[in-house]
């Protein structure tokens, strides 16, 4: 009847209306989530004493599929590819650019002005590493992940109308394309612009989409007084099934199903913590702005690295020094690329959106 239809309509604008109030919502804990990941990822950099965390695999295995997850709870189609397509570029290829040519910039500088002081024979050729497959960005190796995850935006986007007709094609096209991504690892087959990461993390991000869309989960519910369990749970399958994925590279040592069961563990894990804590004010405060992080430590443990090792040789000591030194250094900069250039640190749009 049209009555019946009224009735449908209203409900189907409601239930949109109240998707899009809770995608607007701010969540504390995501922060803090994202905050613990970037501290990780730091950790990683630093290598040194810290990379006997990894020899167990139980943190790698989840370090980076977390932040495709978490990407993909922020996902928003917005009002179409054009708008859309041009805040990733703000939100990532800006930010990617800026970081890129800078930390490039700077090392060549202090090459020219001294040169062997902190072995930095830097090439104009190496500007074009970013063509060259999956080689390492020397100059800044972190910011790889800001490519991927363009191309991670730019996949899901193309496939999530699926699910308003053909939700379970949507999921299988999900699962294929991460399969085919991760096959390609194994096979050495690669993609330009880590086309084939981004597949291979496709799965983290569409189930960080599908997680924002249920309450119990990222908002306050009865099932909260079992978190400690569950993460037990978590950390039980981890340790069964966790091995050292290299995503970058697209590498794998492990089969699929430990790959992502393990990192998919580890995500949920790490997330019903911050849950639970909900927010601790420096760590926060390094995951809502992360992108920069992300962004300078690497130049700052080149530099930083080089200078403290010259003073402290216990190695966790080291590493220790070198973690708070970064992090610390960090959290004074951000101010003042927040308010000096927020277009170039994904706060603001450069390309402005009519």
């Amino acid at each position: 009847s049209a009555a019946s239809d009224v009735y449908k309509r209203q409900f189907v604008h409601f239930k949109k209306q109240i998707m899009n109030d809770n995608t607007n919502k701010r969540i504390d804990f995501v922060d803090l989530t994202k905050g613990i990941c970037i501290i990780l990822v730091v950790m990683a950099h630093i290598d040194g004493a810290f990379a006997k965390f990894d020899e167990s695999s139980m943190i790698s295995c989840f370090r980076m599929p977390l932040y495709f997850f978490i990407s993909g709870i922020f996902f928003k189609s917005y009002e179409g590819f054009a708008g859309f397509l041009i805040r990733k570029i703000n939100k990532l290829l800006i930010p990617f650019t800026f970081f890129y040519i800078t930390a490039f910039l700077l090392k060549y500088v202090v090459w020219k002005i001294a040169p062997g002081v902190f072995h930095l024979p830097v090439q104009w050729s190496e500007m074009l590493v970013i063509f060259h497959g999956h080689d390492l960005i020397k100059f800044n190796p972190p910011i790889w992940f800001l490519i991927a995850l363009f191309n991670c935006n730019i996949l899901f986007y193309l496939i999530h109308f699926l699910r308003n007709k053909h939700l379970n094609l949507m999921f299988a096209s999900t699962l294929l394309i991460g399969a085919a991504g991760f096959y390609m690892g194994k096979y050495r087959f690669e993609l330009p612009f880590y086309m084939d990461v981004a597949m291979t993390a496709l799965p983290f991000y569409a189930a960080g989409f599908w997680i924002r869309r249920y309450n119990f989960f990222l908002f306050p519910h009865r099932f909260d007084k079992w978190i400690p369990l569950f993460m037990a749970m978590a950390l039980t399958i981890m340790y069964f099934t966790a091995t050292t994925p290299g995503m970058r590279t697209n590498s794998y040592t492990g089969n699929i199903a430990q790959f992502y069961i393990a990192a998919l563990a580890g995500i949920f894990m790490i997330m019903l913590f911050c849950k639970r804590i909900k927010h601790i004010s420096v760590i926060s405060y390094l995951g809502r702005y992360s992108v920069i992080t992300l962004g300078i430590h690497g130049p700052i443990l080149h530099f930083g690295g080089q200078f403290v090792s010259r003073y402290i040789h216990n190695e966790w000591v080291l590493s220790f020094t070198l973690l708070f030194v970064t992090l610390a250094i960090c959290i004074v900069l951000t101010p003042f690329f927040l308010k000096v250039m927020p277009q170039v640190v994904a706060q603001k749009d450069l390309i402005k959106i009519r």
